[in-house]
């Protein structure tokens, strides 16, 4: 029964072309959304001036949106690279509620953690749906 569990577990489930768009097109959003951090662009300056936290916050940001891009192109990584999208996103939408004032970017950032959120249980419910029909095709033969 371990050995089951093991070959289920190292077993890999491969995206299929709809999950490779989703992650693509997320994926390079945040790499130049990343880039765009480490910039000169008085957009961001402000922006992170106004938060308050000060500007190192700016290019941590950028390397937590450019790290969890391409983590989200490999697939073993798939719930690490949701997890920090996530959080950068929900706090992204914090600071539109609390801060800039809440308008359509704040429904860009919504959209974005949807489907940032849609990646990550189509990951999860693939793995899950491999895990439970690993165990019952391995005991037939």
């Amino acid at each position: 029964m371990p050995e089951v569990r093991a070959a289920a577990a190292s077993t890999i489930r491969r995206p299929t072309p709809l999950d490779w768009i989703l992650r693509v097109v997320i994926a390079i959003f945040f790499v130049f959304q990343g880039i765009d951090k480490f910039g000169s662009r008085m957009l961001w300056i402000r922006l992170f001036a106004e938060i308050g936290i000060g500007q190192w916050f700016r290019y941590a940001t950028g390397v937590v949106e450019i790290v969890g891009a391409v983590l989200l192109l490999v697939p073993r990584a798939t719930l690490i690279a949701v997890a920090l999208l996530t959080c950068t996103m929900v706090g992204a939408f914090l600071v539109h509620v609390f801060i800039i004032g809440v308008g359509p970017q704040s429904v860009f950032v919504a959209v974005l953690i949807t489907v940032i959120l849609t990646i990550g249980w189509r990951h999860h419910a693939a793995s899950t749906r491999r895990a439970v029909a690993a165990p019952s095709a391995s005991s037939v033969s």
